[in-house]
């Protein structure tokens, strides 16, 4: 039996939560009009076959009928995606560190949760963890290579980490027609007491941007095919007056690759407008 071509989608604040999926339309639009009387909130239907340039996406108004909220199928959208994380260290996005015998790692968060949490603690992971609950203003296409972290090795002995996150906004349902956000948002950059005042936090710093440079221009490429403006963000939670500081430093960084990333796509002929990345730094120290 072939997969249900309509998806039913639930709004959730700015949040869009798969509901339940129909093989044939006029069902899709009963069920969706039905579950959004009963939930008051704006229900869509997506439509997975439709043809290339045609609308696929509708919401359901308040007479129950279904709207298109002009998103239009496009090929390219299976190229707007973050860089792979297994082609990460390939790419060279790694900083060299200057500690001997030591070396940095880019892992899947999910692989390197338990190692992390030996070396920060259970309390100081968790609370670390907690930037990733920071309200969002768009939604968020959640994905396994979201999650990400940078581990220092020392004589095969875990030293250092940073967790890090990367989000695209889900294309279907973006805030605004025209334009998708891209969000680095920073959870935790941990250094053993011990291998403090090395420069291990600054190489960790630079390669969480030199990655986001990486996800940046290859995004950028492919929006500016379909003539949508992509927008940066930068999102921290600063738990302490040292995670402050990195979030200081991280957050200049990021405006200034923003910068940088523009400057060379315009040298290499795009037409392309300078956009100011939005920062959201919230500090609890």
């Amino acid at each position: 039996m072939p997969s249900n071509r309509y998806h039913i989608y639930v709004q959730e604040d700015t949040s869009y939560q798969f509901f339940q999926s129909c093989r044939f339309w006029q069902e899709a639009v009963t069920c969706a009009s039905s579950k959004q009387t009963q939930l008051n909130t704006r229900v869509y239907i997506f439509d997975t076959d439709a043809n290339t340039n045609t609308e696929d996406v509708f919401r359901i108004d308040e007479g129950g009928h279904p709207v298109s909220n002009g998103h239009l199928a496009r090929s390219l959208y299976q190229q707007v995606k973050l860089t792979p994380i297994n082609e990460l260290t390939l790419l060279g996005v790694t900083e060299p560190l200057m500690l001997d015998n030591a070396v940095m790692t880019v892992l899947p968060l999910a692989d390197a949760y338990s190692e992390i949490h030996r070396l920060c603690g259970a309390e100081e992971l968790t609370q670390s963890l907690e930037a990733e609950v920071l309200a969002s203003p768009f939604s968020r296409s959640y994905h396994e290579e979201n999650d990400i972290a940078l581990m220092v090795y020392r004589d095969e002995q875990l030293v250092a980490t940073a967790v890090f996150s990367r989000y695209i906004e889900d294309h279907r349902f973006p805030v605004h027609r025209g334009e998708l956000c891209y969000e680095l948002s920073l959870h935790t950059v941990f250094v053993s007491t011990s291998f403090r005042r090395q420069g291990i936090a600054t190489s960790l710093a630079n390669t969480i941007i030199n990655i986001a440079r990486n996800d940046l221009k290859h995004l950028h490429l492919r929006l500016l095919e379909a003539n949508i403006r992509l927008m940066p963000w930068f999102s921290a939670l600063a738990l302490t007056p040292g995670g402050e500081a990195i979030c200081g430093i991280l957050s200049e960084a990021f405006t200034d690759m923003n910068d940088d990333v523009i400057e060379e796509l315009m040298d290499d002929g795009w037409a392309i407008s300078y956009q100011d990345p939005v920062i959201f730094v919230e500090s609890m120290a």
